[in-house]
């Protein structure tokens, strides 16, 4: 898929809470570069995913903005985020599964504070099971290592940030399009937790009171056939992205005034000075991008007829 404009693009992820169907969306706090842009941008594209969707639309607009390919599922997250190309690899997460009757809860990684040490205990453990099936593994951070091989050629995984909105299916998790790769994949899967469950760093976490880790999440799985360099012109704002699990409405609008005043009072003055951008605004089903607009038509009706941030809010 072709890139947007070189265009300066802030991307705002989770810009709503994610809340119980029917509960009423808390207010914004006082935004005024926002409410600046948006008397100033106008709606250009709404994106929206249906519930079953395995990826968030923060990454579906992320991966469009990279100009990835942007199919929910199929966006190759590993490749362009570690420079590889040539060969089909994915994320392996470590984290902590709930068990339901049919389904699985994750996490969240904030939670589970996995350090160095023990993430590549871990990795050596679960190495040799990976290459025995041609599947070549390296140490990226804690919480993430990168899997390279043909076995992942073809899947479609779900994000693990949109597996923490809901519970997902064992089946969900990581489709492979043939018969074989399902089987070594659900075969994989077993041998590993079967080895974290009496893993000695699992065992000294449990001994201290804090969660193990029972599961390797399949993310981010695909092929480039050359490296996708970031674009420059591609801020994410990470502020409620990287918020904790459990977080008040106070520190929830707190990120929000650091986003107004780091990211958006910029984006204005870029706006003010008759330059193009453009604005993301990504909630739990939709993201709203807003452009400058382009040509007198538009910019007399972005005057006439200026967006509502109650209105932008409500749409996410």
């Amino acid at each position: 898929m072709s890139a947007a404009p070189a265009w300066p693009h802030v991307l705002i992820p989770d810009a709503v809470l994610a809340l119980p169907d029917g509960a009423a969306a808390p207010p914004w706090p006082e935004l005024p570069a926002l409410r600046a842009l948006a008397r100033q941008l106008r709606l250009a594209e709404r994106l929206t995913l249906d519930e079953d969707s395995p990826a968030t639309p923060f990454e579906v607009a992320l991966a469009r903005a990279h100009g990835l390919p942007d199919t929910p599922g199929r966006t190759p997250w590993a490749a362009f985020e570690s420079g590889t190309s040539g060969t089909p690899c994915a994320w392996l997460l470590p984290c902590h599964w709930q068990m339901g009757m049919n389904d699985v809860s994750v996490l969240h990684p904030a939670e589970l504070g996995l350090d160095e040490r023990e993430s590549r205990a871990l990795l050596a453990s679960v190495e040799p099971l990976l290459r025995d099936d041609g599947l070549t593994l390296r140490y990226l951070r804690p919480d993430a290592w990168l899997v390279q091989g043909e076995l992942l050629r073809g899947l479609s995984c779900w994000s693990l940030r949109r597996a923490l909105t809901r519970p997902v299916t064992r089946q969900q998790l990581a489709q492979a399009p043939t018969e074989a790769q399902r089987r070594t994949l659900r075969r994989l899967q077993s041998e590993w937790q079967m080895l974290l469950y009496t893993h000695p760093v699992n065992e000294a976490r449990e001994g201290a009171r804090r969660w193990p880790v029972n599961a390797l999440w399949i993310g981010g799985a695909g092929e480039l056939p050359q490296a996708i360099a970031p674009r420059a012109d591609v801020q994410v704002c990470r502020e409620l992205l990287d918020l904790p699990a459990r977080l008040s409405l106070h520190d929830w609008q707190r990120a929000w005034q650091a986003i107004d005043a780091n990211a958006l009072a910029p984006l204005l003055q870029t706006v003010r000075g008759g330059a193009p951008a453009r604005l993301t605004l990504c909630g739990p089903r939709r993201a709203l991008t807003l452009s400058s607009a382009q040509g007198l038509t538009q910019k007399i009706m972005s005057q006439i007829s200026p967006l509502r941030l109650s209105n932008l809010r409500d749409q996410l």
